[in-house]
């Protein structure tokens, strides 16, 4: 089955934003079992892709993997329309997608007075969140962080016939904003473990960007996050 894969950005005036996301897309979407089928930009990137909507089918829904550009704070994100923020019932996964990357700023800030956990009713069957504990950078070298994230989550490992090692979801994002950002950029991940509704494990934390589906963690689930410096 092929692995679906878009792109959600708002340029905002910077052109490195649409980069970015189209980056991973495009890339990924050169590789024999991905294909790249949503791409949306500034006015097509719409609150109803991401939150439930009645009667409507969200985009975001369509792909397994998602690079978004677009401003954020550690409760939202902004779309064209408005925002997307931890109020909105959001259900990622609830039909294909199971990685969701953004360098949007802070989202997945976590302190001691406000917890990523804040994120976790947007997981359906979501694996992965790829984000920032605090502010990321655009269109001062950061264009190619989408790129990055797609060579060492999955393009160098399929290109070369398996020779390279093939980095876990969680590694290519960090590896990507370590060359792309200063060391005072923090990244960060929120992600989904647990077992599937047979029992079978779903365990995220060595998962990798693979041409055939994975498990997804939809019971006996338990959520786990990490940040550190670029």
């Amino acid at each position: 089955m092929t692995r679906e894969v878009g792109s959600w950005w708002i340029k905002d005036g910077i052109d490195g934003r649409r980069l970015e996301a189209q980056g991973f897309t495009a890339l990924l979407g050169t590789l024999s079992g991905f294909s790249w089928s949503e791409d949306h930009g500034d006015s097509g990137v719409i609150e109803k892709d991401f939150v439930e909507t009645p009667g409507y089918t969200e985009k975001i829904d369509n792909v397994d993997a998602v690079m978004m550009s677009s401003h954020g704070n550690p409760n939202g994100f902004s779309v064209w329309n408005g925002s997307v923020s931890t109020s909105d019932t959001i259900r990622f996964g609830k039909g294909d997608l199971e990685i969701f990357a953004t360098h949007a700023c802070k989202l997945l800030e976590h302190t001691s007075t406000n917890s990523v956990g804040r994120w976790i009713p947007a997981f359906d069957r979501l694996h992965y969140m790829c984000g920032f504990h605090n502010s990321s950078y655009s269109g001062g070298g950061q264009n190619a962080r989408g790129q990055y994230f797609a060579i060492y989550a999955a393009y160098l490992y399929y290109v070369t016939a398996n020779w390279f090692p093939q980095y876990t979801v969680r590694s290519a994002w960090k590896k990507a904003n370590v060359i792309v950002e200063g060391s005072n950029v923090e990244w960060a991940y929120l992600r989904c473990t647990g077992t599937t509704s047979t029992g079978v494990s779903a365990s995220t934390y060595n998962e990798k960007l693979r041409t055939s589906e994975t498990n997804d963690p939809t019971h006996n689930r338990s959520f786990w996050t990490a940040h550190g410096s670029c």
